[in-house]
């Protein structure tokens, strides 16, 4: 009876008294093993295609990329066309009128001839003008005109405004912009280039990708902005995603260039449709902002964050289709 009851407390201490379930058989076990394998096997694949693609994009390469054709996404960027005083020469001290332009009253100013249509290189007699006031708007746009043209400037040559403040609009982006004349004085001129200098800036014009980059990128997301506006999600969508999509390619794309190539070719100053004359860390940094940018309008189109963008499409500004 006392060994009888020993053994039930035993069993109601240990718990269940049912018998231990079976041990997996080997061929179910190794089914399990061969499916994560291969699952693995589909995913590195698929990273590996990835990364083919990528590479593939980064190391095509378009002569001058601004006359592939253009991408319609959902309107079409026409490349920047170049200066129209290309090639002029003017006797004695010449004045090379721009056009610069800002989209608020803070600035940044921005020296966007394409805005003015035509614009003059002319021949000037006389003293050159004084320097503005300091302290005024003047001499605010005068220093950063002087700046952006740093590279063109001689010594004896003057910056000075010539004009007041007048609106007008982008026929490229479409945006309202302020808009005042600037005069460059230049005593030691030269023909002026595509890029309407003399031959120390890059530009689209002149076939440069990292400028036609940025200005793609300006110009997809000034379109968006419009068709969210417009309430056209879309539309916004796809020119937002066209933004996202080259404001990720253009620094990786540098970054493949320069190590893995002797093609990047340095220009002291980029000379873009819609921000300025711009150093090279400035220009891949602007379009990360405007990519930045870009991503929030995309998501108020309606569009999910972070979107996924195809290694062609990150390219697509240095590359012929």
């Amino acid at each position: 009876m006392n060994a009888r009851l020993t053994t039930l407390l035993v069993l109601a201490a240990c718990g269940s008294t049912s018998a231990p379930p079976p041990m997996p058989r080997a061929t179910s076990i190794a089914r399990t093993d061969e499916s994560e394998a291969q699952r693995k096997q589909e995913l590195a694949a698929a990273h590996n295609k990835l990364l083919d693609e990528q590479a593939t994009a980064l190391a095509a390469t378009c002569a001058r990329p601004a006359e592939a054709p253009a991408r319609c996404l959902p309107t079409c960027y026409v490349a920047e066309p170049p200066d129209a005083r290309a090639g002029k020469l003017v006797p004695g001290v010449a004045e090379i009128v721009h056009l610069v332009c800002a989209s608020s009253e803070e600035g940044p100013f921005a020296i966007t001839d394409e805005v003015a249509g035509t614009l003059d290189v002319r021949t000037y007699r006389g003293r050159i003008p004084k320097a503005a006031k300091k302290g005024s708007w003047q001499a605010a746009v005068e220093t950063a005109v002087a700046a952006s043209l740093e590279p063109d400037l001689a010594r004896g040559d003057a910056v000075r405004v010539t004009g007041g403040w007048k609106s007008l609009v982008h026929p490229a982006s479409k945006e309202r912009l302020r808009c005042v004349t600037v005069s460059h004085y230049a005593k030691a001129h030269r023909k002026l280039d595509a890029c309407g200098s003399h031959g120390a800036i890059a530009c689209e014009a002149t076939g440069n990708a990292a400028a036609h980059g940025l200005n793609v990128v300006h110009y997809r997301l000034a379109e968006a902005r419009r068709y969210l506006a417009a309430r056209d999600e879309a539309k916004c969508q796809q020119a937002a995603l066209e933004a996202v999509a080259v404001a990720r390619g253009l620094p990786r794309w540098r970054q493949y260039v320069k190590l893995n190539t002797d093609q990047w070719k340095a220009s002291p100053r980029y000379r873009t449709r819609f921000d300025g004359v711009l150093d090279e860390d400035t220009l891949f940094q602007t379009a990360i902002d405007l990519g930045t940018a870009a991503q929030e309008v995309y998501v108020s189109c309606g569009g999910a964050p972070n979107p996924t963008t195809s290694a062609a499409d990150e390219q697509s500004f240095h590359t012929c289709p």
